[in-house]
């Protein structure tokens, strides 16, 4: 079983919503749910510029006052290559700002949308998001 290091941000807006991407169909891990930006920390790469390049590459993004929030991890299915594998994915969560609101999906991301906290519940989240809401007390 292979393992990746994910990194992931919470990234805020000046109206404190919260930013959140849809992947593309039949791509990745925990497919047709509502990520929070980020990805797989590449060989040689520190985790902070891991974070400021997956952001950048999936929303198009620049962010701030990065902030370490939690760390968990689950193992899972992903689909590659039309193959489907197993693997244990480590998770480093992070909180920051957006410097501005124009959002650009691109990347394996098809939709983006800001998201009120108090809505955050509505979404179908994959596991690690929604642990990470619940320790956070934004869903139940």
């Amino acid at each position: 079983m292979k393992t990746r290091v994910i990194v992931s941000a919470i990234i805020e807006n000046d109206k404190g919503e919260i930013l959140f991407g849809r992947q593309k169909p039949g791509r990745g891990v925990y497919l047709d749910k509502w990520h929070i930006p980020g990805g797989g920390v590449e060989e040689n790469e520190r985790i902070e510029e891991a974070l400021r390049r997956e952001i950048k590459e999936e929303t198009g993004l620049q962010v701030k006052d990065i902030e370490p929030i939690t760390f968990s991890d689950d193992v899972t299915n992903r689909l590659k290559d039309e193959k489907t594998e197993e693997i244990h994915m480590v998770f480093l969560d992070f909180r920051c700002k957006a410097v501005g609101s124009k959002t650009s999906a691109a990347d394996d991301i098809e939709n983006l949308r800001w998201v009120a906290k108090t809505e955050i519940k509505d979404l179908e989240l994959p596991p690690p998001s929604q642990k990470l809401f619940r320790k956070l007390g934004w869903i139940k």
